[in-house]
């Protein structure tokens, strides 16, 4: 589970019925639900976006309700990716503007009206973009498919004050995936989310519910039309991937939500023959489910190994290239060793000091220096020397390029020479 998801310990359901009387008939002795019972199902969904992120929600009975905290494990990993890529290109004003995919595609865009969980709150009520008055994405759209869904979605937009903050756009179901970038070319997102059908066909479905040796630990909800595209979510996520191919850099980080490993390995590889090394990967764990994430992007910002490479074995041969290489040394140097070897290197690229992006910073003795290509946009890279737990280490992190055997090359030789300084100084 994220380490900032708040219910790595399970909430107290009588404390959480008395904050939402609702949920209270569908408390059972031992203070827990039955989450084979849709109702209360639906009930501690509304109970949690209620008392935790003051949203009210109303979800169509048809229609799948999805556990907040395991969705809050993908939002919080996006959020992360976000944070990441936005901090050395905008203001900590700047408004972030994303698009959400959702399960069908005759309707997308926040369509049918998932109102934000905490972490997604954070990107689109507090510094989300407004829909400006020139976009041709409007606030809202009427379509004439599943109106039950648009009809409820309409209703929580509005019920929890986010209709200048929401667009709800039909689409086509033959149509592009990636609805708001085909339909407004000056359009420009940091992110998309998706949480695609798994299966290819309604028999697909059933024959995965009757292949599960035990009993799921929740009741299923959704109906078919959420549940089922063609193809299943390897070709949805698969078209997004393709649609990308054009879009490009006009999002930021193209991400989506994967029920089954063999559709990350194969959507993976996609990415490779379309030469795409900047991507990460996710595995999100709550309880017994078991879903995976990936995001990729055109953009030359890279992310931190803490969060494109999870320390997960299943995912070890899908792993992006790495973007933190450690040099382990023999003891701490002096503190001016780092920038004196920089500037004895005589390379073409400008060295100032900077900032550690990994959360650390106790203990290690030397600031971090940013090199930095300049025009020639080569590679921007941070290095440090960190000593954690007696051990120290030159690390040097790539922030931004397109080329991986640049940085390779280059964080290879600075650790190379920071180590010589350092066994020459003992």
């Amino acid at each position: 589970m994220h380490p900032r998801n708040p219910y790595k310990t399970p909430p107290d359901f009588v404390a959480l019925a008395r904050a939402y009387p609702p949920l209270a008939p569908h408390i059972l002795p031992g203070s827990t639900i039955d989450f084979h019972d849709d109702t209360a199902q639906r009930r501690l969904t509304q109970a949690l976006l209620a008392r935790d992120f003051q949203l009210q929600l109303d979800i169509p009975d048809d229609r799948l309700c999805p556990p907040v905290p395991n969705r809050l494990n993908y939002v919080l990993w996006l959020q992360d990716i976000i944070a990441h890529s936005r901090g050395a290109h905008d203001s900590d004003t700047a408004p972030v503007r994303g698009i959400d995919m959702h399960r069908h595609r005759r309707i997308r865009d926040l369509s049918a009206a998932r109102v934000p969980s905490r972490g997604e709150l954070d990107l689109r009520r507090d510094r989300c973009a407004r829909v400006p008055p020139h976009s041709r994405t409007p606030p809202n759209a009427t379509a004439d498919v599943d109106a039950a869904s648009l009809h409820a979605a309409q209703a929580n937009i509005a019920r929890n004050g986010l209709a200048a903050r929401i667009a709800l756009l039909r689409a086509d179901p033959a149509g592009p995936v990636l609805l708001p970038l085909a339909q407004d070319p000056g359009a420009t997102f940091d992110f998309s989310m998706c949480n695609p059908p798994f299966y290819a066909s309604a028999d697909e479905a059933a024959q995965a519910a009757a292949a599960k040796e035990l009993a799921p630990s929740a009741v299923c909800t959704g109906a078919e039309v959420e549940m089922v595209t063609p193809g299943g979510e390897e070709a949805f996520v698969g078209a997004m991937v393709r649609e990308s191919l054009v879009h490009r850099e006009r999002c930021r980080w193209y991400t989506s939500m994967l029920g089954k490993l063999s559709s990350l390995t194969t959507l993976v590889a996609l990415l490779h023959a379309h030469a795409i090394d900047n991507y990460a990967l996710a595995e999100l764990v709550q309880g017994h489910t078991r879903r995976w994430a990936l995001a990729w992007s055109f953009a030359p910002a890279r992310l931190p190994d803490t969060i494109a490479r999870p320390r997960a074995p299943a995912l070890a041969r899908l792993l992006p290239p790495r973007t933190t290489h450690r040099q382990p040394l023999p003891r701490a140097p002096p503190p001016d060793t780092l920038p004196a070897t920089l500037r004895a290197l005589a390379l073409p690229f400008s060295v100032r000091p900077g900032a550690r992006t990994d959360g650390g910073g106790g203990g290690a003795p030397h600031e971090a220096q940013t090199v930095d290509a300049g025009a020639a946009s080569l590679l921007v890279a941070g290095l440090w020397v960190e000593t954690e737990g007696g051990v120290a280490a030159a690390v040097v992190e790539w922030r931004s390029g397109r080329d991986v055997r640049a940085f390779e090359g280059f964080a290879s030789h600075v650790a190379r020479k920071v180590l010589d300084a350092a066994v020459a100084a003992e």
